[in-house]
Order: structure tokens, then C-alpha cells, then sequence
């Protein structure tokens, strides 16, 4: 059978123009699932709301035990998870992170994805008031550190790689490695990726692989993830 991947729906904001409220998947993500023999599946929030947070501070909304029962049938049925990028997160990523980690099912994030995952964790992430790792633009690379030793270092074989940089909120090694095993870090010290050694796969990146889908990091990437998924 192939292996069935959640992938955390993305609450946006609405504007007001917008007819309707809108939960998305980047399309990407289910694009690399499929190429690779598996099954993609969006995973939604169980809350009884249109209204979700609308920037990617931690969400102080508190999920009732139905709320996340509901929630955890969903992840029973999946073999894997994919946490997405986008503006704002909300409590159910969180959660649904959180019942990645606790049922050691392979788990990737992705940016924002990056961010819940260490929520998951008991961290967090911080606004970056600067505004130099946010380039939206598809072509933009800067170079970033490969910590030897992981599972990163592996799958890229190189200690330095380039990678864009599309996001607002970044994480200190102090806020990471206490929860754990960091990869990668920018010219800067900031950490670029994680991973924890002591489960299946959780990796979390800030850089968005699925922009970057001929490189052969990317594809390996998925391929391993993919892999693991089968496994479990």
C-alpha cells in the first residue's frame, strides 16, 4: 500500500474582499508526495470558527479534548506529516505537530512549519525586526552552514549549501538546542534546520525546499522522508 501523508491545512487570512474564508495546501508539497509513490491528505482544524490567528505569533486559542480527539482520528490514518510554510499559524498546528512527535511518525516542516514544530517542543521563535531573511523571490539564495554529524549533512554532502529565505520569524541556538539537534545555521547564527536524533525523522527547515524541486537535495529529501513513511 502507499504511504498516506497529512498535510496541515493552512488557515489564511481573510481580507476584506475575500468572499469566502479559505484553508490551503501549497500544491508542491502534494506534487512531491505523489512523484514519490504516496498518497497526499490535508488535515483540518476541528474547531467550530472561520476565524483563525492572523500572524505567526503564538495563537493563544486553547483546544477542547473533543477538539483534539477529532484531530487525533485524523492522524491515526496518516503514516506521515508535512507542516506547511505560510503567514500565521494557529493552535491546531501545533496540535497536530505535537501528535506527529508523540506517535514518532516521520514529520517535516517547513518555515512556519519550522516554527510549530518547536512550539510542539515547548520553544519558540521570535520576530525578526531586521527583515533580512525575507526575500520573496524565487530566485534568491544565500549560503548556509551544514552541521557534520547529521542527518542534514547526509542528504545535502556538503557543509555549505544556498537556499532562499522567504520568511519573518527566526530562532536563536538558545532556543533550539535544549529541544533539539540543530543542522544548520545562517551567516548570521541563526538556525536554519533541525532534527532529533532519538526519533524515526523530524526534520525542520526555514528554507523552502519545495521552491527548489530540480535540486538534488530536494529530491533525496523527499525520497528519504518518503521512505520512512513506508517503514512506519
Amino acid at each position: 500500500m502507499k504511504p498516506m501523508i497529512g498535510i496541515i491545512g493552512k488557515a489564511e487570512t481573510k481580507y476584506d474582499e475575500d468572499l469566502w474564508n479559505r484553508i490551503t495546501l501549497w500544491d508542491e508539497f502534494r506534487y512531491m508526495i505523489v512523484k514519490n509513490g504516496g498518497i497526499a491528505l490535508m488535515l483540518l482544524p476541528s474547531q467550530e470558527t472561520l476565524t483563525f490567528n492572523d500572524d505567526d505569533i503564538r495563537d493563544d486559542t486553547v483546544l477542547t479534548e473533543e477538539q483534539k480527539e477529532d484531530m487525533l482520528d485524523q492522524t491515526l490514518i496518516c503514516d506521515g506529516f508535512i507542516l506547511q510554510g505560510g503567514l500565521a499559524s494557529s493552535s491546531y498546528e501545533i496540535e497536530f505537530a505535537k501528535m506527529a512527535i508523540e506517535q514518532d511518525k516521520p514529520l517535516l516542516g517547513i518555515c512556519a512549519g519550522f516554527n510549530n514544530i518547536l512550539r510542539a517542543l515547548g520553544s519558540d521563535v521570535v520576530l525578526d525586526k531586521t527583515g533580512n531573511h525575507n526575500h520573496y523571490d524565487i530566485s534568491y539564495r544565500h549560503p548556509v552552514k551544514i552541521e557534520k554529524g547529521t542527518m542534514l549533512y547526509e542528504l545535502i554532502g556538503s557543509k555549505e549549501y544556498s537556499v532562499n529565505s522567504i520568511h519573518t520569524m527566526v530562532a536563536q541556538k538558545d532556543m533550539v538546542s535544549p529541544f533539539a539537534d540543530i543542522n544548520a545555521y545562517s551567516e548570521d547564527g541563526l538556525v536554519e534546520g533541525f532534527e532529533m536524533d532519538d526519533m524515526n525523522f523530524v526534520l525542520g527547515l526555514k528554507w523552502h525546499p519545495e521552491l527548489m524541486r530540480e535540486e538534488k537535495f530536494t529530491q533525496r529529501l523527499f525520497e528519504v522522508f518518503m521512505d520512512q513513511c513506508r517503514e512506519f
